[in-house]
């Protein structure tokens, strides 16, 4: 039989048609693997010009900061520097920094220099400016208040339209936090974008802080802060002079401060090319869609990132015809192809074209694998595994993880055991070990030490490669950075608790407060009673001792009062200088008595003490509640409390650890110290010791130890307690000294030895009838000629009617419909020289501050004794 055979005809013309068809394929794949190769060269030529541009923007960035660090030289060299030369030295800077809206001195200023700065403002911008300024809520200057520490703008160039920035205390200012991080860094820092106090417009303006440091270096602190020199940028004029310089009209770029967390805050500048010019400003994600080159901008501390992107059509602007001309010449090389498989046959021509399509396949599948690599946020690996991890291949990412290049743990310069952490290291290879000797993924999180020293936490997944014969061959995997997402899981987890014990506080607080005012009502009226009886006695009468007994106790009901209130740091402090080891001398006897027989009492003090700025009764309160618990400790033991006082230098860790007083600088503190060898407390309880009604003894009512912290707080101190169970436990109450001027001596004459006779009509308002009658009572029993009205509306229209009938008015601050300060400014409408005697079961707070203050306006706290009210009575009516 006859085989039948394919007619040569149509053999050669499907071997032409399918050579004609692969050259159009290659010529095809040519052309678009030519355009690729064109626009990597484009991309690359782009990267090329955006590092340049990079590279000049922060040679400009860094002139800026070297030229403000030269001018900090003028003050660490020179005790004190004159407007003048400050002038003279920033107008040198003026032609070298360009944009500078205002170049800033800052000093460093206590208590005691300010008077002396305020004089020289007077001296230098005029006697309108000779004070330290604040701004309220409102907008509005204002006399800054007075604290422990000053930080004036002192110095200003240029004046014109800075004027405002004249004795601006940045203690209040929104750049607070950045002149504490500079001071702590010792570093020149950068502020995020915010609006200057002198400027008019929604302009945002950035400040470059450097901090001045004056004394040897390698001393204690390596010299004092004497200040801070400011740079005021426009956002603006910054960024804009710092690309002026070498205009690229290709490129869009973007500035963005990683630093925030915000987007409506991250974008700082948008500088288009001319053809984008008149589209609107993106977004950070619009302007990342596409061709982006991200460059790191690190200045001043903070982390910006200069973004570049080409202008529409640029790339392929760069293309030429030799993708064309290639694919041409494949297609004529095609046609001769099929010229020669006449001669080569079928068997050729599949072979080209399996060969061109493998060598397209491979070329890809490079491509794709080298694009992965350079994407991935960390490194990938390869190792071989014997006990110890030898690097068969490792990415680039490896330096940006660890600071070694991939060719240094190649050549065994460094090992994968070098850069884990050694609290880590045994557990990594325990887990590593085990997944693959159960053939399971390994994923493990772990901290590395890179080259610089800087600690991160890595996320390691990867899984063992094996042989046929179920050997393992290799080791490979990707190790990921992820130490931003711990910081921030760990800056998650602090705020919640800071947010809890706000909480905490602000219910407690309220709590405190109308606890307060009803409770000091009722003593009002209890503790008025009792005065009045007593006083209308004789002394031998057998209810003298009965009536004391009912002041003293009304007196400990306030003193409860004061507690809760102390706790929730809303307590009104007498602060003034005070030497912890006289406060402690002088309660010796009432120690010794309160502690009877539990314990024995030994004191190691300090004498010539600092002083430090504290209300002596509050720390009182603290020494005695210290001792009475340590000597409730140590009930059924023997051994001494002993207290102590002392100057010692605190640390951050140390601070850390207290109790109150996280937030401290570190420096030297005066600390005054309870220990007991008691039964001492687990770290549980420990925990709880400062929870308002938490106790361990079998009575009390667990607000001791509250009203410490309270206390503590309102001092701004801390409080660090250790203790070991059946060993003992030690309170430390740490406070900052203070420098105070000896006390000027008292005049002759003095209006305290003069005696006074009380007289005058005077008007009482209070809603409470029994506080009311008491009050008037008192008052009457003074001298004083009393009428009461139950609110404040009454008080008005009686007041309106006399005028100039009374001497003072004794007002209570809150009562139903007009309150007690709507009552006074109402008052002082009719006659605005009256003088107010505002009484509250309340703090004081900040109601005199309020109602204009001045010495027609005095503060009375319920309860209280007609002494008292006549003491506050002379010292408003004379």
């Amino acid at each position: 039989m006859t085989v039948p055979t394919k007619s040569p005809l149509l053999t050669y013309r499907g071997v032409v048609v399918a050579v004609l068809a692969v050259g159009v394929a290659a010529s095809v794949a040519a052309y678009l693997l030519g355009r690729r190769e064109e626009r990597q060269q484009a991309v690359a030529e782009f990267q090329h010009r955006a590092e340049l541009r990079h590279s000049l923007t922060r040679e400009v960035l860094g002139r800026y900061a070297d030229s403000l660090f030269g001018l900090s030289a003028l003050f660490t060299l020179e005790a004190r520097v004159t407007r003048d030369e400050f002038v003279r030295a920033a107008n040198r800077l003026d032609g070298r920094i360009a944009g500078v809206q205002a170049f800033e001195w800052v000093p460093v200023v206590t208590p005691a220099e300010r008077t002396d700065y305020e004089r020289e403002l007077g001296r230098n911008y005029g006697p309108a400016m000779a004070q330290f300024i604040e701004y309220g809520a409102d907008g509005q200057a204002r006399r800054a208040e007075s604290r422990p520490q000053y930080f004036p703008i002192v110095y200003v160039h240029p004046l014109p339209r800075n004027e405002a920035a004249v004795g601006y205390d940045l203690m209040t200012g929104p750049t607070r936090a950045t002149l504490e991080r500079a001071r702590e860094s010792r570093r020149m820092t950068l502020t995020h974008p915010f609006r200057l106090v002198q400027e008019k417009g929604d302009h945002s303006a950035v400040v470059m802080v450097q901090p001045v440091f004056r004394g040897p270096a390698g001393g204690a602190g390596d010299g004092e802060l004497a200040g801070f020199l400011q740079c005021v940028f426009r956002v603006h004029d910054l960024l804009e002079t710092a690309q002026s310089r070498q205009p690229d009209t290709n490129f869009d770029l973007l500035y963005v401060d990683a630093s925030e967390s915000d987007p409506a805050r991250r974008v700082l500048h948008y500088r288009p090319s001319r053809e984008t010019a008149a589209r609107a400003v993106p977004t950070e994600a619009e302007f990342r869609d596409g061709v982006v080159s991200e460059h790191r901008l690190p200045f001043g501390q903070r982390d910006w990132r200069l973004l570049f992107r080409p202008r529409a059509g640029w790339l392929e602007s760069r293309y030429t015809s030799m993708p064309l001309l290639r694919s041409c010449s494949l297609l004529v090389l095609a046609g001769l192809v099929a010229g020669l498989v006449r001669m080569t046959g079928r068997r050729t021509a599949t072979i080209r074209r399996e060969v061109t399509e493998r060598t397209r396949e491979l070329a890809e599948s490079r491509r794709q694998l080298a694009n992965t690599l350079h994407a991935l946020p960390g490194m990938s690996y390869r190792c071989t595994y014997d006990g110890q991890l030898t690097v068969l291949f490792l990415s680039s990412g490896a330096r940006e993880l660890t600071g070694w290049t991939a060719d240094e743990f190649l050549s065994g310069t460094v090992h994968f055991r070098d850069c884990i952490h050694p609290a880590d290291l045994d557990r990594v290879r325990e887990i590593t070990r085990k997944a693959l000797e159960e053939r399971t993924d390994v994923e493990v999180e772990y901290r590395v030490r890179t080259k610089a020293g800087e600690e991160k936490w890595v996320l390691s997944r990867g899984r063992g490669v094996y042989s046929t014969d179920g050997a393992l061959s290799f080791f490979e995997g990707l190790a990921i950075d992820i130490t931003a997402q711990k910081r921030a899981e760990a800056g998650r987890l602090e705020l919640e608790r800071k947010l809890l014990e706000g909480q905490k506080l602000e219910s407690l607080g309220l709590l405190a407060g109308g606890i307060a005012h009803d409770f000091n009502n009722l003593l009002s009226s209890i503790l008025g009673n009792a005065t009045m009886a007593r006083l209308s006695l004789t002394p031998e009468s057998p209810v003298e001792g009965q009536l004391r007994s009912i002041e003293s106790a009304s007196l400990r009901a306030a003193e409860l009062c004061r507690q809760m209130l102390a706790y929730a740091g809303k307590g009104r402090f007498v602060v003034e200088a005070t030497d912890l080891t006289e406060l402690t001398d002088d309660l010796l006897p009432l120690l010794k008595i309160s502690i009877a027989h539990q314990a024995t009492l030994r004191l190691e003090l300090l004498r010539a003490l600092p002083p430090v700025l504290a209300d002596a009764t509050q720390i009182r309160q603290i020494v005695m509640n210290l001792v009475l618990n340590a000597a409730d400790a140590m009930v059924g033991r023997t051994g001494e409390i002993v207290v102590s006082t002392g100057v010692t230098h605190v640390d951050a860790s140390t601070l850390a650890a207290c109790a109150a007083g996280a937030g401290l600088p570190p420096g030297e503190f005066v600390f005054l110290e309870v220990k007991d060898a008691g039964t001492g407390m687990t770290p549980a309880v420990i925990a709880k010791i400062f929870d308002p009604f938490f106790t361990t003894k079998f009575a009390g009512r667990g607000l001791g130890l509250a009203a410490v912290l309270g206390i503590v707080r309102g001092h701004s101190g801390a409080l660090l307690v250790t203790s070991t169970p059946d060993v003992g436990s030690t309170f430390r109450l740490l406070l900052p000294p203070v420098r105070v001027k000896p006390p000027a001596a008292k005049r002759n004459g003095d209006a305290a030895t003069r005696e006074w006779k009380p007289s005058g009509n005077l008007l009482v308002v209070d809603d409470e009838e029994q506080v009311r009658a008491v009050m008037v009572a008192m008052l009457k029993a003074s001298g004083f000629s009393a009428t009461a009205v139950a609110d404040g509306e009454s008080a008005v229209q009686l007041f309106r009617e006399k005028p100039d009938h009374f001497d003072a008015v004794v007002l209570d601050l809150l009562m139903p419909g007009l309150n007690g300060e709507q009552t006074c400014m109402a008052l002082r409408e009719i006659r605005p020289d009256v003088r107010v005697l505002l009484a509250s079961g309340y703090s004081e707070g900040n109601i005199l501050g309020r109602l204009g203050g001045g010495r027609a306006l005095g503060f009375l706290a319920k309860p209280f004794t007609r002494d008292a009210l006549q003491r506050k009575l002379r010292d408003l009516l004379e």
